[in-house]
C-alpha cells in the first residue's frame, strides 16, 4: 500500500465510500490533509466496504483501502493494531469516536502517537452536572486513553465537547463547517419544471432526509396551517431528499389536503442548484450540529430561512436579519413567520440577501480548511 518507513496518517471513514451525499465535506478534510502533510506523512484511508469511490479521494493522494475500524471486540482491536504496525500509523483521525477510550491506549501501544476525533454528530445533549459531570471529566481525560484533540464541526458542537463530554477545553478546536460557492439556478428551466410543475407559485424548500428526525413531518403541518389557515395558496412545498419516511409523508400530505401543494420528488443530485428558483428555506429538523449545509446552502442561495429555536440548528441564523427562529414545535408560529416573507417580499429579498452575505463573510469553505489546517498543525506540528 505504501513504504511502511515513512510514518503514516489514518483516516478513517464510517460509511461505504460510494454513500456521498453531505459526505463531500469530509472527504475535501481527507484530501487537504493529505496536502498539507504530503512530505511528512503518507496519508491512507480506511473504508469499511469500498464499491464507487467519490473522485475528489481517486484524484488526490491518499491511499484507500477496505478496512472496518470500528471495534466492537477484542478480535477488532487486534485487527487494528496490526494494521498500525504494518503501515507505522502515527496518527488516528476518527469521525464521530468518542473522545476516550481503552482501545486509544492500546493504539499508542502499537505505535500510534496523536489520536484526533472530529465530532459531526447532531443533536442537543443534557449538560453534565454534580458527581456526574465529575466523573465524566475524569473519565474523559484519563492519560494514554483520551484523544489528544478533539474538533468540533460547529461552535455549537465544541461547546458541547466541553459541557456535555466534559473534555478537556484546551485540546478542543472548531473546524467550522463551511460550502463552495455554487450557481443556484444552474439546474435548466425545463429541470425545475419537471420537479414543481409549470406554475409560478412561490416554492418552500427542504433538502433533507426524509425522515421524522429532519422534522418533515411538522414542516407538512406547517404548510397545511398556511394554505388552511392563512389562505397561503401560491405556495408548493419541495422536499428535496429520500429516506424511510418518504411514502408516509406522502400520505400525511393527501391526509392533510394538501397533496396539490407538495413534491416528493426524492433523492434531487445537486440539489443546491436549485435553491436560485425557490422563495424560501425552511429547516425544521430536531437536530442539527449547529446548522446544516443545507442551511448554508439556502443562504448562499439568498433565501431567508425558517428554523427552530433549537440550539443545535440556529446557530446560523440571525433572527429578523436572515431568517426567522421560531419556538419549536410550534405549528402557529412557524407558519406565522413564512407567510410573513409570503406577505412582505421586500422583507424577503432584504433577508435572503443578508443571509447570502453572512455566508460570504463566515461560512467559506477557504475558511474551513485554513481551521483544519490551523487545529491539526498545533497538535501534530508541521
Amino acid at each position: 500500500m505504501h513504504n511502511s518507513a515513512k510514518p503514516a496518517i489514518l483516516c478513517v471513514a464510517n460509511w461505504k465510500s460510494d454513500v456521498g451525499y453531505a459526505w463531500w465535506l469530509m472527504e475535501s478534510y481527507w484530501v487537504k490533509i493529505s496536502e498539507l502533510y504530503a512530505d511528512k506523512y503518507t496519508t491512507l484511508l480506511a473504508y469499511p466496504e469500498i464499491n464507487a469511490v467519490p473522485e475528489a479521494i481517486e484524484n488526490s493522494d491518499i491511499h484507500y483501502f477496505q478496512h472496518s475500524f470500528r471495534a466492537s471486540s477484542v478480535g477488532d482491536i487486534r485487527r487494528n493494531m496490526a494494521l498500525i504496525k504494518k503501515h507505522n500509523i502515527k496518527v488516528l483521525y476518527l469521525s464521530d469516536y468518542g473522545v476516550s477510550a481503552p482501545d486509544y491506549a492500546l493504539y499508542r501501544t502499537a505505535g500510534v502517537e496523536k489520536i484526533i476525533v472530529h465530532d459531526h454528530t447532531p443533536g442537543l445533549r443534557t449538560k453534565a452536572s454534580g458527581i456526574k459531570k465529575l466523573l465524566k471529566k475524569v473519565k474523559a481525560n484519563l492519560p494514554l486513553m483520551r484523544a489528544d484533540a478533539a474538533f468540533g464541526a460547529t461552535g455549537f458542537v465544541t461547546r458541547r465537547l466541553t459541557d456535555t463530554a466534559c473534555f478537556d477545553a484546551s485540546r478542543c478546536y472548531t473546524v467550522q463547517n463551511g460550502i463552495l460557492p455554487f450557481n443556484p439556478t444552474a439546474t435548466p428551466e425545463n429541470r425545475w419544471q419537471q420537479l414543481v410543475g409549470n406554475t409560478g407559485a412561490r416554492v418552500i424548500v427542504t433538502a433533507a432526509r426524509a425522515n421524522r428526525y429532519k422534522g418533515i413531518d411538522f414542516a407538512l403541518q406547517v404548510v397545511a396551517e398556511l394554505v388552511h389557515t392563512h389562505k397561503q395558496t401560491d405556495i408548493i412545498y419541495l422536499l428535496c431528499g429520500d429516506g424511510p419516511d418518504l411514502e408516509a409523508f406522502r400520505e400525511q400530505a393527501a391526509s392533510l389536503g394538501i397533496e396539490s401543494y407538495c413534491r416528493f420528488p426524492g433523492r434531487v443530485d445537486n440539489a443546491s442548484q436549485l435553491l436560485g428558483y425557490c422563495y424560501l428555506g425552511f429547516q425544521p429538523a430536531q437536530g442539527e450540529v449547529g446548522y446544516s449545509l443545507s442551511i448554508l446552502e439556502y443562504m448562499y442561495a439568498g433565501l431567508p430561512v425558517v428554523v427552530p429555536d433549537n440550539k443545535s440548528v440556529c446557530e446560523a441564523t440571525a433572527n429578523n436579519k436572515t431568517g426567522t427562529i421560531y419556538p419549536q414545535g410550534n405549528v402557529k408560529l412557524a407558519a406565522d413567520a413564512i407567510a410573513g416573507y409570503l406577505d412582505n417580499p421586500a422583507s424577503q429579498q432584504r433577508q435572503g440577501a443578508a443571509a447570502k452575505q453572512t455566508v460570504e463573510q463566515q461560512y467559506t469553505l477557504h475558511a474551513t480548511h485554513n481551521a483544519l489546517a490551523h487545529a491539526f498543525t498545533s497538535v501534530v506540528g508541521r
